[in-house]
């Protein structure tokens, strides 16, 4: 016990300090190891810390409180995330506010989700953007809620770049949802100021498979005196279109004997597209299905794919014969190729998600 309260003491001692990255290593890891040892003793100082007249130490608490317990789900959720609301609602400090609308976030409890959207209009932008690096990463027990979509499109055209990047990040990789609203919103940033947003809304549209991901992409690879960059390499190999062959080959053989990111994901961009995966992909799929029955048989559950390469999705389907929608399905060629496919890897993790939401519905 002493030795975990002597770590929040030492916590709360570094804010005397200056500022020096090697102290903000040494609070990352404090505040880790308070996290994971949750002691009780702990939790009711971080607790009592939240209305302390320093805000160093209103930081400190939110910080250990966002993920208290995490190793065995958060046990003292009941009891934090209330108190993590009522002290960002009255919180006037807008560093220590964003903290506090982090650990909300991280406490990733779906049930305080309307109260972390309420923080999406908040004046300061290290409170915005903490709402667009949370709402994302939720647990949804089905598709996000249309007031979290809308908030995210919102954030999306953000006045600060940093907002606008995670919100961006958001809608278009880490969301699979696919909708008109989503496009146009990814499509309103193709030309932000903001290299890292425009980027990502790139990216986003390219996992969509969408017309004007596909014209930007070409337009950049055929460009000969373009610096093709990553997110375009990668949006290339997302979109997995034969069309981008000719050119993803032409700039291999330019950057023949060089060995960097640039020419791995290249040579991932490559396999992707090569006219020759599309059938390749429907004969391995066909063997996960017949695998992932066989490693079901007996519980009523089975495996359903919906969509085609890239883009399939695994879903389980329940024994009355519907999709069980109550997961985010694994996206079968997430960061794969059919020529490199890991099937057994593809395999466990379907099984893994049909023994979940078996045990989900009893």
């Amino acid at each position: 016990m002493a030795e975990v309260d002597a770590r929040w003491v030492r916590l709360l001692a570094l804010g005397q300090g200056p500022e020096d990255a090697a102290l903000d290593d040494e609070a990352a890891s404090l505040v880790q190891q308070l996290q994971v040892e949750a002691e009780v003793s702990v939790l009711e100082l971080a607790l009592s810390a939240l209305s302390h007249d320093d805000p160093w130490h209103r930081r400190a608490a939110a910080w250990v409180l966002g993920q208290f317990g995490y190793p065995e789900g958060r046990p003292f959720g009941a009891r934090v995330l209330p108190e993590l609301v009522r002290a960002a609602r009255a919180e006037r400090d807008d560093d220590v506010r964003e903290d506090l609308v982090d650990a909300l976030g991280k406490a990733e409890d779906v049930a305080w989700l309307d109260e972390l959207l309420s923080f999406a209009g908040d004046p300061a932008p290290g409170v915005r953007r903490a709402v667009a690096m949370s709402v994302p990463g939720m647990p949804y027990a089905a598709p996000p809620t249309e007031r979290a979509l809308d908030a995210l499109i919102t954030l999306s055209s953000d006045p600060d770049p940093r907002v606008r990047d995670w919100a961006t990040f958001g809608l278009g990789s880490q969301w699979s949802q696919d909708s008109p609203a989503i496009r146009a919103a990814l499509r309103a940033r193709l030309d932000d100021e903001d290299h890292d947003t425009a980027a990502e809304a790139l990216l986003g549209l390219a996992r969509r498979a969408d017309p004007e991901a596909l014209t930007r992409v070409r337009a950049l690879i055929e460009e000969p005196d373009t610096l093709i960059g990553l997110v375009a390499l990668e949006a290339a190999a997302e979109l997995a279109d034969p069309v981008l062959l000719p050119a993803l080959e032409e700039l291999a053989r330019a950057w023949d004997g060089d060995e960097d990111e640039h020419t791995e994901a290249l040579a991932f961009a490559i396999a992707r597209c090569d006219p020759g995966s599309l059938e390749a992909a429907r004969q391995i799929e066909q063997q996960i299905v017949t695998a992932v029955d066989e490693r079901v048989a007996g519980t009523g559950w089975s495996l359903a794919l919906t969509g085609a390469y890239p883009r399939t999705l695994a879903w389980p389907r329940r024994p009355d014969g519907a999709v069980d929608e109550s997961v985010e399905p694994d996206l079968v060629w997430e960061r794969r190729t059919p020529d490199g496919s890991e099937i057994d890897a593809v395999v466990v993790q379907c099984v893994t998600a049909i023994h979940e939401a078996a045990a989900r519905r009893g």
